[in-house]
């Protein structure tokens, strides 16, 4: 009887060790690591912790690829996100517009950019179309008469007033305490700066979509990692809460419609 005894705990002992083996072997594979780079422009990007609208976009995507674990590089400038995804620290570097600095590859487009054209409500301006802007005096950001075509750029050049910013947070002053007729950006950055710099409520001002949107991707050195990604901001955005986290942003930062 105690020989049988024995030779039960013997069994039930390999099978627990068999078990233990297993599992460890199955969490090795689950902890692949990829290692992300991201940019350091408040609020689509942030340190850790705070709310930021590009990294959530990226979360989003990774809950559809589980067998990764996630590891943030935070606030890098946009140059820094390709160093680092050219000297291979990272796997992958989001807010890359072009792929031919770097080897690897670009996903699809990830994360949009909305330029609008910002005006105070009370101003009651009509902007519906970039030839709308002639006339009017404008600040936006470093190097827009170069990125917004050459509509835009003409324009720029006859307005009586044009300026372009180093900080968004400059920008919107200008336009809220009534230095600029309209701020040319993008909109959660204008909110952003609003609300963080200024005595205004960010409900006092109007967006004018005349731009279109732009997109950036993630970049990654493995094209295995742009396939995996691919499959999953798929899923993301099928399920509903690719615009969703849009929709929180803004209605985090204080504007209560729908832009």
């Amino acid at each position: 009887m105690l020989a049988e005894q024995i030779a039960t705990f013997i069994h039930g002992m390999k099978i627990l060790l068999s078990f233990l083996i297993l599992a460890q072997f199955c969490c090795s594979v689950e902890a692949k690591v990829l290692t992300i780079g991201l940019g350091n422009f408040k609020p689509l990007f942030a340190e850790p912790d705070e709310p930021a609208l590009f990294k959530d976009l990226l979360d989003g995507v990774f809950r559809y690829m589980p067998e990764y674990k996630i590891n943030y590089h935070y606030m890098l400038s946009n140059a820094r996100l390709l160093k680092e995804l050219i000297d291979g620290r990272v796997d992958g570097s989001a807010n890359i517009f072009s792929q031919n600095e770097f080897e690897g590859c670009l996903t699809n487009p990830t994360f949009r950019y909305a330029d609008v054209a910002i005006s105070a409500k009370k101003d009651q301006y009509q902007i519906n179309k970039l030839a709308d802007l002639k006339g009017k005096s404008l600040v936006t950001y470093q190097r827009a008469i170069t990125l917004l075509g050459e509509e835009f750029k003409s324009i720029a050049n006859t307005a009586p007033y044009y300026r372009e910013i180093a900080q968004p947070a400059e920008q919107a002053i200008l336009l809220a305490k009534g230095f600029a007729d309209l701020s040319i950006g993008d909109k959660y950055i204008f909110l952003y700066s609003i609300r963080e710099n200024t005595e205004f409520d960010v409900n006092q001002f109007e967006f004018h979509p005349i731009f279109p949107m732009v997109y950036s991707s993630v970049g990654f050195r493995s094209k295995q990692h742009c396939d995996e990604f691919n499959a999953a901001l798929r899923q993301f955005q099928l399920s509903g809460e690719y615009e969703h986290v849009y929709q929180k942003h803004l209605k985090s930062l204080g504007y209560k419609e729908s832009i």
